[in-house]
């Protein structure tokens, strides 16, 4: 009776997070958050991979193709070719519906994805701590609103599971190890020699495959090597036969994002690849402090229970949280090209943290019976204050006129897939979250279109030939048509389009019902950009309404 009860209560203790996971993850995914062009990017690249053309796609298309490895779109490619996608949607040109679904069915991976994570984290705040804390750790990760940020199709999210399932197997080792180092059967002890070598090659192919995702998690070398080292060491107890077994771990992680240069040598572009690999960390203007001023903004609550978290496992001696996140945020400060997204391979650990430091607090204050009541109470109401401006967040619509503004775009682009550079081709221009819905022209409705973009004050847009062209005019596209002191070869162009081109239709944004100064809405003002009364999402101006013009009769 007393193993059954045990075996429910640990069932309940993880059916709880992964139920909450499941609602703030999945919810109206579709609705929030808005779409960003780097969602986009992702995409396309895995509809090419979806479509037989490879991993690598030219700079015809994108001027900087080698900027992150390949493992991102072939398992997103992969995961979406397994289930039929698209065509399992039949999408219709000019249904606003067809492009909802289209963009609903990726961000539900993604939140599938959020729930793996939350049991992953579950697990190894269980076995490196206490089932309490792993409980603690996996709601805060459900339920605040930082966590959001997975909800994206954004190589992050793809990421993370992976680097979680690395750490675990070696936390498991651990455990598994510490169980069972007291056996002297000659079988038993060969059988658990096997298993500790498995758990750790597969530790390694899974960081190796987060590396091949996206490369700035190499970072997550230190806390893992040192899972592996201090994991090695209480079952060998031999310096030499520890170094070797880190040896071991290390083949995967250096092998498989090799990968990437192999591939780019063999294919005779070794030197795009340097100039790709040279831009995406050379672009420094975003600096962390100000990437985490945003996070603070964002969620607050969670961030300051993180930090306490962090000093209490120093003064406690565990090396663990802080080798999980120091290294990677000491990368990106010196990188110094940080979105707030950036965080979310070190997010985890900022939950168990906060969970060590919450459950601590309980449990020392199991002596004073009066102060326990109020400490289960604190930590009971971190977690509805954080689960209802998660479903504040959740339940926006921020997406609907940019629905209607693609169904639109793609309704009034002549199909002709086979046939490029003819009188029918059409060039889009608009600013850089174009890229947010080109792959849907592209690859799903095979339209042919090209596409340039506009961004002040630098030069994006390129030579355009074509007689069509079809241009998304924003407030930045607008200031640039009437801004007289600006003779720039781009702002010039800009002006010829607009001029030559007359009104199709408007799209007005709906997002400034909601008061972006006051928390929980903030997460809107940090996602996008604010300047005055201009509001900005990593390209578009939604500040005024969108005009779409053309220099050709639509429908």
């Amino acid at each position: 009776m007393v193993i059954r009860l045990r075996i429910h209560k640990s069932i309940l203790l993880i059916f709880i997070p992964l139920v909450l996971s499941a609602f703030t993850h999945i919810w109206n995914p579709i609705g929030f958050p808005h779409i960003d062009q780097d969602e986009g990017h992702y995409m396309r690249r895995a509809m090419q991979v979806i479509e037989g053309q490879g991993p690598q796609e030219s700079n015809h298309t994108y001027f900087y193709p080698y900027d992150h490895p390949y493992f991102g779109q072939l398992f997103l490619g992969g995961v979406l070719k397994l289930i039929g996608y698209p065509d399992i949607l039949s999408p219709k040109v000019g249904d606003v519906h067809s492009i909802e679904l289209l963009y609903l069915v990726p961000r539900v991976i993604m939140g599938l994805l959020a729930v793996v994570d939350t049991f992953l984290i579950y697990k190894i705040a269980e076995y490196r701590y206490s089932r309490n804390i792993a409980f603690v750790a996996a709601i805060l990760f459900a339920v605040m609103p930082l966590s959001w940020i997975l909800r994206r199709v954004l190589l992050e999210s793809i990421q993370l599971p992976f680097i979680l399932s690395s750490i675990l197997f070696l936390v498991y080792k651990r455990n598994f190890t510490n169980e069972n180092i007291t056996v002297n059967n000659r079988n038993t002890n060969r059988h658990n020699n096997n298993l500790n070598i498995f758990t750790i090659v597969l530790s390694g192919i899974f960081l190796g495959l987060a590396i091949f995702t996206k490369l700035p998690v190499f970072l997550m070398i230190p806390v893992i090597a040192y899972l592996v080292y201090t994991n090695s060491n209480i079952y060998y107890n031999n310096k030499y036969k520890n170094i070797k077994v880190l040896g071991l771990w290390f083949i995967p992680v250096i092998l498989i994002p090799m990968i990437w240069p192999a591939y780019a040598t063999l294919t005779g572009h070794f030197d795009e690849w340097i100039n790709g690999v040279l831009w995406q960390a050379d672009r420094s203007s975003r600096s962390l402090s100000n990437a985490m001023e945003h996070v603070f903004k964002m969620d607050p609550l969670l961030m300051l229970l993180a930090i306490a978290g962090i000093i209490y496992a120093r003064i406690k001696r565990d090396y663990f949280l802080p080798l999980w996140i120091f290294p990677y945020l000491i990368l990106l400060f010196i990188v110094d090209w940080v979105y707030f997204f950036h965080i979310v391979p070190v997010l985890p650990a900022f939950c168990i943290a906060a969970a060590v430091l919450l459950v601590d607090l309980v449990r020392k204050s199991n002596k004073r019976k009066i102060v326990r009541p109020l400490t289960f109470s604190l930590i009971g109401a971190i977690i509805i204050f954080g689960f209802l401006n998660t479903i504040t967040l959740i339940t926006t619509n921020l997406n609907s006129t940019y629905f209607e503004l693609v169904s639109f775009i793609n309704q009034n682009l002549p199909n002709n897939p086979n046939n490029k550079n003819d009188e029918n081709s059409v060039v889009l221009v608009g600013p850089n979250s174009g890229w947010g819905f080109f792959w849907l022209l592209k690859y799903i409705f095979d339209k042919d279109v090209e596409f340039k973009w506009f961004e002040l004050p630098k030069d994006y847009i390129g030579s355009i030939t074509n007689e069509k062209f079809l241009l998304m005019a924003d407030r930045e596209v607008r200031y640039a048509v009437y801004d007289s002191t600006s003779g720039a070869p781009h702002i010039n162009q800009i002006k010829k389009l607009y001029h030559d081109s007359l009104p199709l239709k408007t799209f007005s944004n709906n997002t400034l019902k909601y008061d972006l100064h006051k928390y929980p809405y903030s997460n809107i003002l940090d996602d996008y950009y604010k300047l005055g009364d201009i509001i900005k999402t990593r390209g578009i101006d939604w500040s005024r309404e969108i005009e779409v013009r053309g220099n050709y009769s639509v429908r």
